[in-house]
C-alpha cells in the first residue's frame, strides 16, 4: 500500500483482450510467469525462491483465514503481514546477482511493435517485466504517461518534494523487526475450538491432516448417532 500525494493522470481502459486471461509458467530461454497481460522473467534459481515463498505464504494465509473467519476483503487497510510474517518483508532476495538486481534484463526499458502474426501488438519491457497491450490500449497508456509527466513537472515547479528516509531503501534491512513493531493485530474474536484444531492440523500437515482432524473431532458424535440407530428408541 502507498500514500497518494497527487494523482498525476488517470484514464479508463477498454476491457482486456480475451487471450490475456491466463496464468501459466513456461521454461524457454528463462523461466516465465504469465499472469494476464504481465510476464515476469526469472532465472531458475530466482523462480524457485519465488515459488517457495508463494507456497509457504499460501499455507500461512490459509491458516490465518481459518483462525480469523471474520476477515473480509476490502475491509482492512492496515497491511497485515500474515504470509510468512513481517520478517519476510525485510528479508533480501538470495538467488539473484544482488538483492536489487535481477539476473536478466535488469536495466532494460524497451517498447516494441510486434509483427502482424503475433497475438500481441505492443510489448512494453520494464526491466524483467513485460506488459502487453493492443495498439488502442497503448495509445491510451502513452497519452496518460505523457499527461502524468506534464502534471509532475508542473507540481514540482511549485512544490517541494523531499524523500523521507525509509529502512527498506537500504540494500539489506538491518532492522529485521521494523515492520513487526507496526504490525496491525486483528481484533480478538471467538473462534470455535474445532476450527482452532483444524487450523493447527492444516498448519502441521496441510489439507489432508486438517480433514483427518475434522473427522476425528466429529467421530464421537457419529458413533453416538450410529449406536442410537442400532439400538433403536429407548424404552
Amino acid at each position: 500500500m502507498g500514500e497518494i500525494k497527487k494523482i498525476l493522470a488517470s484514464a479508463d481502459l477498454p476491457e482486456r483482450e480475451r487471450h490475456n486471461s491466463r496464468l501459466f509458467v513456461d521454461l524457454s530461454e528463462q523461466v516465465h510467469i504469465h499472469f494476464r497481460e504481465f510476464r515476469n522473467v526469472f532465472s531458475v534459481d530466482e523462480f524457485f525462491e519465488y515459488a517457495d515463498t508463494i507456497c509457504r505464504s499460501r499455507r500461512d494465509l490459509r491458516t490465518y483465514l481459518r483462525w480469523h473467519p471474520q476477515y473480509r476483503e476490502q475491509e482492512r487497510f492496515d497491511n497485515l503481514m500474515v504470509a510468512l510474517g513481517a520478517e519476510q518483508q525485510t528479508r533480501p532476495l538470495m538467488k539473484s546477482p544482488l538483492p536489487h538486481k535481477s539476473t536478466y534484463f535488469d536495466t532494460r526499458l524497451q517498447i516494441e511493435l510486434q509483427a502482424e502474426n503475433v497475438i500481441d501488438e505492443i510489448h512494453v519491457h520494464y526491466r524483467d517485466y513485460r506488459l502487453v497491450m493492443s495498439v488502442e490500449n497503448f495509445r491510451i497508456f502513452a497519452s496518460t504517461i505523457r499527461d502524468a509527466l506534464e502534471s509532475l513537472e508542473e507540481f514540482l515547479s511549485v512544490h517541494r518534494y523531499n524523500r523521507i528516509e525509509h529502512p527498506f531503501r537500504k540494500e539489506v534491512v538491518q532492522d529485521t523487526y521494523y515492520e513487526a513493531r507496526n504490525w496491525g493485530n486483528p481484533d480478538p474474536s471467538k473462534i470455535p475450538f474445532k476450527d482452532r484444531l483444524i487450523a493447527i492440523g492444516y498448519y502441521s500437515g496441510g489439507e489432508k491432516l486438517a480433514r483427518i482432524v475434522s473427522n476425528l473431532y466429529d467421530l464421537p458424535g457419529r458413533i453416538r448417532r450410529l449406536l442410537a440407530r442400532l439400538l433403536g428408541p429407548s424404552r
